[in-house]
Order: C-alpha cells, then structure tokens, then sequence
C-alpha cells in the first residue's frame, strides 16, 4: 500500500509522511481459550470516546552503538514488529476487538495496526519546527480513526513507525481509551522496548493485573447516572503552545511554595501555575475574577485498599479519577497566592484518597460518579472557567529504549478543547496548553509564564 499524508508548514515548506506497509501483528502465542473474553470494569466504561495517540522521536544511531545488529529500516521494523508480537502474548486484550454490546474484549488474536512510514525531512528539521508549529506531531499519528463508536470489529491498537532521512524515527502508539490510561499506554510501550532489547520472554512474566473488573464490574445504565457535558472549546478556535520548566525554575517555585506549607510537588507548583495564569488571562477578558474549575486526573494505583483490590495495584485498564477542584474567588481583581492554589489541589486531593482508603467497590463508585458530575455541571456552567488537566510525570516514558537509544522527545498531541498536559523534559517539565485562541495571546505574555517558562525554539 502506499498513501501520502502532507502538511503545508508554517514556513511554507512542505512536510510530507509517505505510508508504505500496514501489516496486522497478532500475539506469538494463541490465547487461551479461558482468556477470550476480557470484561471491561466500570472505568473502563466512563473512559472518554477517543483514542489516545503517545509519540517517542529517536535520533540516529551508528550501527556500532546499537544493540540491534542492523540498523536498516528493514531490520529495525521486524525487529519492532517480532517483540511487539511477543508483548502482545501478555497484553493479549489489544489484538482483540470490542464486543457489540461494549461490556467486553472479544480475545481471538486478530491483531493490532503497524503501519510502515517515511517523512521527507530530517529529525532536526522536524524538531526545529514541531516546537513552533504543535499541530505537527499529528502527521506520524497512524491515520486510522479508532473511535469506541466504530470499535466492534476495528483494530484497539494502531503503531505506526516512521524513519526520517539520514536516520532516526518516530514511534507512534495509539490505544483506544476504552483499554487503558495514560499509565498502561506508558508501561505497555516500556515493557515493549525491554522485549526489544533482546530481554527474552520478558512479556510473559510481567506481573499486570488483568482482573480489575472482578472489582469494579461494568454497571448496567451506567450514562444514565452522568449528566450531559463535554470540555470547553469545541466551539472556539483553539491554539496551543509548549511552555518548558526547568528544574531551576522548578525549585524557585517551590522554594517560594514552601514558605508557607512543608512540602509541594514539581507537579502541583507547575499545575498551579498554570491554573492560577489562566485565572489571570480570564480577568484581563472579563474585567474580574471568575470561579474556575480544575478536571485533575488522579492515578488511583497504590492507592486503594489492599483488602479490596489487594497488595498489588499494577492494574492494566483504566484506573484513574477525574478530580473536580473549584477556585471561587474571595476579591473580584486579586491574585490567590500560589501556595494557596497548591494547598487546594492537595486538599482535594487528600480528601478523595481518605474517602477511598477504605472504602467498598459500590461507594468507590459512588465518588466516581459522583466526582463526574460535578465536572459535567462544570461544563454545563457559563459562570465557571473549566480547565482538564492530566499529568504523565515520572511514568516510564524517556527510558523507552527499543535497541538502538532512548527517544530525545516523547511528546502527546494537541486536542480540540481547552486543557493543559504536564510530561517529564530533559531538563524540567514540559506543559502543552490548549486553549481558546485569544487568550492563548493573553497567556503567553502572563508574568508568572514569562518568569519561570520558556518556549523552546
């Protein structure tokens, strides 16, 4: 097959993704037939209606430096492709499909996506304009629609690898929602790479819980009981950016943080500063503050009780709550001090993990749902500025090294509503924002950004 994917850049030079192979890679070994029907849980039910796309970017390396034998595309793709087909003898639900009545996995080892791709450019080239231009990353996201309505009988996983001239390539990994989080798309492609550097038989011992809907079954009518509601922004044009953090930034934020409370987090001091500018850019729009909503999503592993969900918490699936975290202002032109936002984002955060230290699968539900709704009538609330937030710091990320070295950017792509992403950089922390096209203007001249934030060039 072959098909051409462009983008006219920014400055008028066009990038141009050629794809050449698709090939289904099913599991090295048949599952068991006990295995065939893998039951969704309840955060499986409620996990949002798309697919969530991961993308690593690998610089070239000499042949002497690699642990592969062969740096050829050729080579580099079978490898990828044999240790992906041994991955997938553990995580056996991705090469199945999506029952019709969507309560479950149909595992019969049909397979996952790899899709086989070039790019007409050079990866310094690419990087010196994907900083600028974020909507660039798109182009080596596998362009097969994965949706959960279109699911029964389509493919849970698409990977798509694409080698730019001179050397290096991009690694594209695209799961449906629906099968996992931000957390096991991470540990899958980890777990992937340890395969791939040769580590035999690594995917078969992997101690991943499969059986976290034996806990939380899927509930019956379930979107019965969540109101109506989606992100701001559909109806806006949004842009985004990339702001970095360094770790020197990082520590004066802290440091002034820590002034008034013992302990803060890179995480809650960047996340706060994010939130408390775009409180700031809402009141240079509005003329006063505004109650704002922040949508913080928790990953709940280690932190059940080990009498319900036992000892070890390494679920595969989703297992993450959305927290709802409200500012309502006390001054209607007055900044809240930053350790003040981050007090209310542990306090928040406290509170959940206290509710659900010991309590039962039916009340954990109970808080979900309950959590969620207070987020849809967020959204469904013209007075209240909501903003989603979702952090990947201190996953598995930039340790991914599939043989050859570990990737010099791995990078999350922009989405059509207003939110901001936190992953671990080089040198800090790196935050993609998106958000409403006028005051992303706003945003970017905020003194708080301008201080401790860079955009990289």
């Amino acid at each position: 097959m072959s098909q051409i994917i462009t983008k006219q850049n920014f400055d008028s030079s066009c990038i141009q993704i050629e794809i050449l192979n698709e090939k289904l890679i099913k599991p090295s070994l048949p599952t068991p037939n006990h295995l065939n029907s893998y039951k969704l849980s309840f955060f499986d039910q409620i996990a949002p209606n798309f697919a969530v796309p991961l993308l690593y970017f690998y610089p070239p390396v000499p042949p002497e430096k690699s642990r592969l034998q062969n740096t050829e595309a050729s080579d580099i793709h079978a490898q990828l492709q044999n240790s992906l087909s041994e991955v997938l003898t553990k995580f056996y639900p991705l090469a199945g499909r999506l029952s019709q009545d969507g309560t479950s996995i149909e595992c019969h080892d049909q397979g996952v996506i790899y899709l086989e791709a070039k790019v007409n450019c050079q990866l310094n080239e690419f990087l010196d304009k994907a900083y600028k231009d974020t909507d660039l990353v798109k182009l080596f996201v596998p362009p097969i629609r994965i949706r959960l309505a279109e699911l029964p009988n389509r493919p849970m996983m698409a990977i798509q690898v694409t080698m730019f001239e001179h050397g290096g390539l991009a690694l594209a990994v695209q799961i449906v929602h629906t099968l996992g989080d931000g957390f096991s798309g991470c540990s899958i492609t980890d777990e992937w790479a340890k395969v791939s550097r040769m580590e035999k038989g690594n995917a078969r011992n992997l101690q991943f819980r499969s059986d976290l809907a034996k806990v939380f079954p899927p509930r019956d009518n379930i979107f019965e009981m969540i109101k109506k509601g989606r992100p701001r922004g559909y109806e806006m044009k949004i842009a985004s950016r990339i702001f970095m953090f360094d770790e020197i930034a990082i520590s004066k934020l802290k440091e002034n943080v820590n002034k008034s409370l013992s302990y803060s987090s890179r995480v809650e001091v960047v996340t706060a500063l994010i939130w408390r500018s775009l409180m700031r850019v809402v009141r240079l729009r509005q003329g006063h503050n505004r109650p704002s909503m922040l949508q913080f999503a928790m990953n709940l592993r280690g932190r059940g009780d080990p009498k319900l969900v036992g000892e070890d918490q390494n679920f595969f699936g989703n297992f993450y709550l959305d927290i709802p975290i409200k500012y309502v202002p006390s001054h209607i032109n007055q900044d809240p001090e930053l350790h003040e936002i981050v007090s209310l984002i542990r306090e928040a955060k406290n509170k959940v993990l206290s509710n659900i230290a010991n309590a039962s699968s039916e009340e954990i539900f109970s808080i979900v749902i309950d959590s969620l709704n207070q987020i849809r009538e967020g959204y469904n609330d013209d007075e209240i500025d909501l903003y989603p937030t979702s952090s990947l710091c201190r996953f598995p990320l930039n340790e991914s090294d599939f043989g050859w070295a570990k990737p010099i950017w791995v990078s999350r792509v922009n989405v059509p509503f207003q939110m901001f992403f936190l992953m671990d950089s080089k040198s800090g922390i790196e935050a993609r924002v998106c958000l409403n096209e006028d005051d992303m203007i706003k945003l970017e001249y905020n003194a708080d950004i301008v201080e401790f934030s860079y955009v990289p060039k």
